[in-house]
């Protein structure tokens, strides 16, 4: 049998979307229970994650607008 295959871009048009996620929110978009998979998907996409918070939130380069000391501008 042939693994699923899950598409990146449905989590680009979410991040778009949304700006951030965390991690089960991605889990849900994508349909699986598996961490590994949203991370290798998010690699796809040459993801972001924040400093603060443990690291739990993931966002796109493209979105992510940085103040002088590299900390996100809302």
């Amino acid at each position: 049998m042939r693994p699923a295959s899950f598409d990146p871009s449905a989590l680009r048009q979410h991040l778009r979307r949304h700006k951030i996620a965390d991690l089960p929110e991605l889990k849900r978009v994508l349909g699986t229970d598996t961490d590994l998979t949203v991370f290798r998907k998010l690699k796809q996409l040459h993801y972001l994650a924040s400093y603060t918070h443990r690291g739990r939130f993931y966002t796109l380069p493209e979105i992510a607008r940085f103040g002088g000391s590299r900390t996100v501008v809302a």
